[in-house]
């Protein structure tokens, strides 16, 4: 088995991260774009929308295209997408041309993910898949944590030009490492069975991959009402300024951060169900909580748990979809995983928005922590019956 090298591992992670940097300036930027704008709450909504749409769409042939050994095609053409599509956020107008930039980011960061953890996947070993996931997605997760500091302190001092344009820079300077330091998979690819990404009956067979695409269709639909409307709740609501509204933002990214590398080798040693079950708990309180913060600190504390929830659940989850894919082809078993989003991710925003117009933006995030709840008890209930089957 061929094992990521240092080399191999730094330019995928340039990759990571510059995903990481242009979703949190974006998200970041739906709380500023929403007040400039006068967005309504539907139509903010319709902007977090955008986002997964495209994905719904690309997600399963890109996994499948990817594992037949085009791993790094496909990936360098979603960091030569994301050039020019974070010049065009530079030069939005308005509700429709916002969400025209959404629907090409959501491509190009389609285009990006699934492809780079796969990467890891094949070239980890089991007994430390869990420790490289976590510490390849703490990557995203740190610029996240740059992306919303740093944006929110870029446009109050410069405006959008100069965050778009850095975002440009970086996703050119990662096509560059990828190009020159990743080989092409293709012969590893078709050599080992890993990368057929057609066995798809083989890929659902397995009881836990089926249990966590159910929960993950649950927790999606209440990740993407927390994603969208702290922001707006922060900003429009409680009324941070720029540099507060980024350090909300930031203090979720920088526990999942931290927490991400030693959560997946604790996922390792003790089970992919506990750290999943733990996560979703940390949010249902973090989402109940929010409501009733009305001060930069309070919400900071909140972001926070939000945060290490996630760092806690994400390399678990993460493990759970590595470890079927692993002989049925990682690139499909993951695409897999974020189709499971799309549905959420499209449907929470809109629902989020009519909810905050109609009955106010508290009551969005008390839905989500529903929907955790539902998903957690569905969750025991199927885990429980696994246990009992052995």
């Amino acid at each position: 088995m061929i094992t990521i090298n240092k080399r191999q591992f730094f330019s995928l992670a340039t990759a990571r991260f510059s995903s990481g940097l242009g979703v949190a300036m974006v998200s970041t930027f739906i709380g500023i774009y929403s007040d400039l704008f006068s967005l309504s709450g539907v139509q903010v909504g319709l902007v977090g929308m955008a986002y997964s749409l495209t994905q719904l769409i690309i997600l399963y042939p890109i996994g499948r295209y990817a594992d037949l050994g085009h791993r790094k095609t496909l990936l360098i053409a979603g960091l030569l997408l994301g050039i020019p599509t974070y010049l065009l956020f530079w030069r939005v107008s308005g509700f429709s041309s916002l969400v025209g930039a959404r629907l090409l980011q959501g491509t190009a960061i389609a285009l990006t993910t699934s492809i780079g953890l796969s990467f890891i996947t094949i070239r980890s070993r089991k007994e430390n898949r869990g420790r490289n996931l976590g510490t390849y997605n703490s990557l995203r997760a740190v610029g996240q944590t740059i992306g919303a500091l740093a944006g929110g302190f870029l446009v109050a001092r410069f405006g959008f030009g100069v965050p778009y344009m850095f975002l440009a820079s970086l996703y050119a300077l990662s096509f560059v490492f990828i190009f020159l330091l990743v080989p092409p998979e293709s012969r590893e690819s078709r050599k080992d069975r890993a990368g057929g990404g057609l066995h798809l009956s083989e890929l659902f067979s397995g009881i836990q991959f089926r249990i966590q695409m159910g929960f993950e269709l649950f927790f999606a639909f209440a990740k993407s009402i927390v994603i969208v409307f702290i922001p707006v709740y922060a900003y429009a609501v409680i009324g941070l300024s720029e540099g507060q509204l980024g350090a909300v933002v930031a203090a979720r990214y920088v526990m999942f951060a931290l927490g991400q590398g030693p959560a997946g080798k604790l996922s390792d040693r003790v089970g992919r169900t506990l750290p999943v079950i733990t996560g979703g708990i940390l949010f249902i309180v973090a989402a109940f909580m929010l409501p009733f913060q009305t001060s930069f600190w309070g919400l900071l504390i909140v972001g926070a748990i939000f945060g290490l929830g996630d760092s806690i659940r994400v390399p678990a989850s993460w493990g759970i979809f590595a470890d079927q894919g692993i002989d049925t082809g990682p690139a499909t078993s993951f695409s897999f995983r974020m189709l499971a989003w799309r549905p959420g991710l499209l449907a929470g925003p809109l629902l989020g928005g009519w909810i905050k117009d109609v009955a106010g933006i508290s009551y969005t995030f008390y839905t989500a922590a529903a929907a955790v709840c539902l998903a957690l008890i569905g969750y025991l209930v199927f885990q429980l019956r696994e246990r009992k089957k052995v």
